[in-house]
């Protein structure tokens, strides 16, 4: 597993705004984000992340950070890493949240890509 990338760690640091609803949406040009239903266990939380590229190129990374809550308190944020998404297919991952055994939700977003 690659570790963070210094830029990704800054954007989570700062505490960047994440949609509330994260079910499908556009973030970064030709990519598409969907979630699943998030779930929990002795661990943590973790829900499914699937990014789409819309696109011709083949997308190096694609950086997906989620937000995770317990009704309306943050209970913290994870982040992923989608490594090769060929033009015109679907790259999958999770995004694990430790400790975060009372999720109800989160908040995910494509932070950028490479």
């Amino acid at each position: 597993m690659k570790p963070f990338s210094v830029a990704l760690f800054a954007v989570l640091l700062a505490g960047a705004a994440l949609p509330a609803s994260a079910q499908t949406q556009t973030q970064a040009p030709g990519l598409v984000l969907s979630t699943g239903k998030v779930f929990t266990d002795a661990a943590g939380a973790y829900i499914s992340v699937s990014v789409k590229n819309a696109g011709t190129a083949t997308v190096a990374e694609a950086y997906v950070a989620c937000e995770f809550f317990a009704g309306n308190r943050t209970l913290g944020k994870a982040a992923t890493t989608v490594f090769s998404i060929v033009g015109g297919m679907t790259g999958s991952d999770q995004v694990r949240m430790l400790g975060a055994s009372r999720a109800t939700r989160a908040a995910c977003a494509i932070t950028g890509q490479k």
